[in-house]
């Protein structure tokens, strides 16, 4: 009897999603707020006690290596299980008397809940728990889990469609960590060009705008923009308008939907 006790404990049975879901919850998080204790509300996830294994794969703090398709058949065996837990105080956490294997770490994705909305690093307990499956080539089970949150049913996997689809194609861990640091280096490249590019706009707005008595109707109050430099995203709107109109700056739209301004190539 014992024995089928604990064997029973280390293998949480299925779900309605089909597949072993659970979490050690370390009381880290504003219980209200905490999606994991939703997900074991809803009867999606199970919680563990500390002394409980779990045979499929673990998102920890302690993770050895990154999550990827190279987990698939583990996780559809066993399933995932996550800690919930702050990494501010990884230390009140007794990593060693939680029974586990196959620890993992998530790589670089964007939170799309609520309170960390586009912060990078900041996913909560059903994102992250959303996001591992994405990336081992199960997404409806990524989508079931997300669907029981209004503001996370497609925003999340929205928000990280590109990078989502680059890690799911990826055959190994090291796989997924080349991903994500080409993504990440692409991000600063063009967090650097936008720097630039603001800088640049603020120099034109700060200069006289010789062609404004020239301009009529909406246009013939741009002196009142003496002050543009103060706050350019909003004051100088109709001068960019109108030196985008005059070809000397072009509006660029990147792949989050966010608008910026780059000089014109002078014509030949």
């Amino acid at each position: 009897m014992g024995r089928k006790h604990r064997d029973n404990a280390d293998s949480p049975g299925e779900n309605a999603l089909g597949v072993p879901l659970a979490m050690w919850d370390f009381d880290h998080c504003d219980p209200k707020r905490c999606s994991g204790r939703r997900l074991v509300r809803l009867g999606v996830v199970r919680q563990l006690r500390l002394n409980q294994g779990f045979r499929g794969v673990v998102l920890s703090p302690v993770g050895t290596g990154v999550v990827s398709r190279a987990d698939a058949a583990l996780v559809r065996q066993h399933g995932a299980a996550m800690i919930d837990c702050s990494w501010a105080r990884l230390d009140d956490v007794p990593f060693a008397r939680i029974r586990t294997t196959h620890n993992r770490l998530l790589p670089y994705l964007v939170a799309a809940n609520p309170v960390n909305y586009g912060r990078p690093w900041r996913l909560n307990c059903a994102e992250a728990l959303a996001a591992a499956f994405f990336i081992v080539g199960w997404p409806e089970i990524g989508d079931a889990i997300m669907a029981n949150f209004k503001w996370g049913h497609h925003a999340f996997r929205e928000l990280n469609a590109a990078l989502l689809d680059k890690y799911a194609r990826c055959e190994s861990a090291d796989g997924v960590l080349q991903a994500q640091n080409d993504w990440i280096a692409m991000a600063d490249r063009e967090a650097m060009a936008r720097e630039q590019q603001l800088a640049d706009y603020a120099q034109i707005n700060a200069g006289s705008d010789s062609g404004s008595g020239s301009d009529s109707g909406s246009d013939s109050d741009a002196g009142s923009e003496s002050d543009a430099g103060s706050d350019p995203g909003q004051i100088s709107e109709r001068r960019m308008a109108r030196l985008v109109r005059q070809g000397r700056y072009r509006a660029v739209t990147d792949r989050l939907g966010n608008v910026t301004y780059v000089k014109a190539e002078p014509a030949p």
